[in-house]
């Protein structure tokens, strides 16, 4: 059973756990004085059109413009005769072959909705269409329009949202499944054959037309027993053959230009779908979508479903006739998805929180119309209630939370949305401190190490760069094996079990490279492979996992929305400046003592005072003495050296004084390569 924890007492930080069997599981982290974007709906207006990159830049009022690629454009934005109150109406949604991949394959499903076989046709670029937020924010917020977001957690919501990081290395998996069953033959092959056939009948079914269309958009791997967040091939059909695919992160890129999409000073309407990360602005959608508590409502889509994650047969048959009960797309109502809390659920609990839903979307399109861009149309909740939204489900025994007024408001919270789970909401009144008093306290501290110690005696080192997130797997002293290979087969699947959950923990996203002990015997490869695939399932957010190469290295990717655990807590060094290095005492002094030579040369001046590092000036003082009297007596000048123990090594200040001792400015030319 699962335990949350909000610690909540110190305003400026709010942090969150889940700790299953007494281990740290999840963690989220928020601070009051970096505000968050992710979810928002805002009304934009577009300030620059780049048609190298397929993008448009919004300005929505942030301190950023946002960035828009074209996939995210609903088309009927490009056509002069259709204005935004139409596109907000309803009068002119996306078709179900326009749009991200994700989003076809959510309209693609065609036959009766109590064909259980076409709810494989959810199962789409590795798109989690189960763990969308769980619950809309308090109702006392509809008014304010806060209370739906989409994160790696979403589920039907993703669709349409985060399709930025879709991965490009899935054809690796794909192919390296065939070869895994090969040569490793341990994954049921009949099971395969049996799938693909289904696929087969179902194409010819639907027609060759209809056929070749999903094969160019999207292919759909069945396996019930993988994640749907795990790798969908985008660059070969079922049949094998070559299908487009976009450059970059492996976005199917839209057909239309973005310069005949959208024009300069148009007003839109976006939802942030990942945070801005360094000097890169917010990442945007049109396709916008609000999560509820059985529901997750699509405005811009024509279709109505099930999650594809709800496997029950008798259940799904159920909640389709539900579905086909509330559909009023044909009549010009809004799209939605029966997403997997919705489970067991009446179909007045699904009309009810539908009609929330619309309710709530009702409130975004009248502000909409009475506002100018850029503003903000729908704000997120915060931390707290986006976690309970998002992570209470049956599987959590409780939450226990330190902070008496965050602890009331969740109490409302859950009484208004979820009444039978109040006793499940406890006050953590013990003087120690929360994560003190469960024991996880030293393991948060843990994650803003690198290195990370295994069990067994090995450990992986975790570094994160720019371009990629590198882990690397170390024996130490973990010997349980006759020889090199085994060790180093063992090591790394001692590795795997936190490899996986330091992913989750630090909320590492992007290019991840996974530096394994190097295994000759390509079994031991395959092995690792599929342990590894199999440790990935329990990840919420969208994964694409490559091959083991010859060099050990496995590639993935993991869709980042936030800016992730280091950036949330860590700031750039002052001293290095981000390149976790810093000169030597030796090198800095020695470059101190060429720039005193530029310097004395300089007129105006009869005193040169320089401030460094402590270290440094008794470096001169008592290494390069005699140097020093030369280019005083070579000049004519005096120089006086101040040791500053506040001062980093790579700090230096000069303060040029004439003969009384006075301060005076010198004019230094920009070629002379002294920084002051």
């Amino acid at each position: 059973m699962k335990r949350m924890l909000v610690n909540a007492n110190d305003g400026e930080e709010c942090r969150i756990a889940i700790v299953e069997d007494g281990k740290l599981s999840e963690l989220y982290v928020e601070i009051s004085d970096r505000e968050s974007y992710l979810g928002n709906i805002y009304k934009g207006k577009v300030v620059n059109i780049e048609p190298s990159i397929g993008a448009a830049f919004v300005n929505f009022g942030g301190n950023r413009n946002g960035f828009l690629h074209a996939s995210d454009v609903i088309p009927a934005y490009a056509d002069p005769d259709v204005s935004l109150i139409d596109i907000l109406e309803g009068r002119a949604r996306a078709g179900k072959d326009e749009g991200p991949d994700a989003v076809r394959a959510v309209l693609s499903e065609e036959g009766d909705p109590d064909d259980t076989s076409s709810s494989e046709g959810y199962e789409s670029a590795g798109e989690d269409l189960d763990s969308a937020p769980d619950a809309p924010a308090e109702r006392r917020r509809a008014a304010s329009g806060d209370g739906a977001r989409e994160d790696s957690q979403g589920e039907a919501a993703a669709a349409p949202l985060d399709l930025d990081e879709e991965p490009s290395g899935s054809e690796l998996v794909e192919t390296g499944e065939a070869r895994e069953d090969s040569e490793a033959g341990e994954v049921d092959g009949s099971s395969r054959k049996r799938r693909r056939r289904r696929g087969r009948r179902r194409r010819s079914e639907a027609g060759e037309a209809d056929a070749e269309d999903k094969d160019k958009s999207l292919r759909v791997k069945g396996r019930r027993g993988r994640s749907s967040d795990e790798a969908v091939d985008m660059g070969k059909t079922e049949t094998g053959k070559k299908r487009e695919k976009g450059k970059g992160k492996g976005r199917t890129r839209s057909r239309v230009p973005i310069q005949d999409l959208l024009k300069k000073g148009q007003e839109i309407i976006v939802q942030i779908t990942k945070e801005g990360i360094g000097a890169k602005g917010p990442t945007l959608t049109t396709y916008l979508s609000l999560p509820g508590r059985c529901l997750v409502l699509m405005p811009s889509l024509p279709k109505c479903g099930v999650s594809r994650k709800i496997a029950d047969d008798r259940e799904r048959r159920r909640l389709k006739r539900i579905v086909r009960e509330l559909d009023r797309t044909g009549q010009g109502g809004i799209g939605f998805i029966v997403r997997t809390a919705g489970v067991g659920k009446s179909a007045q609990d699904v009309q009810r929180d539908l009609e929330y839903l619309e309710k709530l979307w009702g409130v975004v399109v009248q502000r909409a119309k009475g506002i100018r861009a850029p503003a903000s149309l729908y704000v997120e909740s915060d931390l707290v209630l986006r976690t309970m939204r998002d992570h209470f489900t049956t599987d959590i025994g409780d939450v226990v939370i330190d902070s008496e007024p965050v602890y009331k408001r969740v109490c409302d919270f859950v009484t208004t949305l979820m009444p039978r789970f109040q006793d499940a909401v406890k006050h953590h009144e013990s003087i120690a401190p929360l994560f003190h008093a469960y024991g996880i306290e030293t393991s948060v501290e843990g994650l803003y190490q690198p290195r990370v110690e295994l069990a067994g005696g090995g450990s992986i080192v975790v570094e994160q760069t720019e371009a990629l997130v590198a882990i690397d797997v170390n024996s130490g002293k973990f010997k349980p094996g006759s020889s090199l290979e085994e060790t180093a087969f063992r090591t790394n699947l001692d590795a795997i079990p936190e490899i996986v959950r330091q992913l989750r923990l630090r909320d590492l996203g992007g290019l991840i490279i996974v530096d394994f002990i190097d295994m000759m015997d390509d079994k031991h490869r395959r092995v690792v492979e599929r342990k590894f695939r199999d440790a990935l399932k329990a990840d919420r957010a969208r994964i694409n996992v490559g091959r083991i190469s010859n060099f050990g290295l496995l590639e993935l990717t993991r869709q980042r929305v936030g800016p992730g655990l280091k950036r949330t807590v860590f700031q750039t060094c002052p001293t290095c400046k981000g390149t976790s290095l810093v000169r030597t005492v030796q090198s800095k002094a020695l470059a101190v003592l060429r720039e005193m030579r530029a310097l004395a040369k300089l007129p105006g001046f009869s005193q040169l005072d320089v401030y460094a590092h402590s270290e440094v000036a008794y470096w001169l003082e008592n290494r390069k003495r005699r140097t020093l009297v030369e280019i005083e007596d070579q000049h004519g000048i005096e120089i006086s050296l101040q040791p500053e123990l506040s001062y980093p090594v790579e700090v230096v200040h000069y303060r040029f004084l004439d003969e009384e001792a006075k301060e005076v400015r010198v004019s230094i030319p920009a070629g002379l390569g002294v920084h002051m």
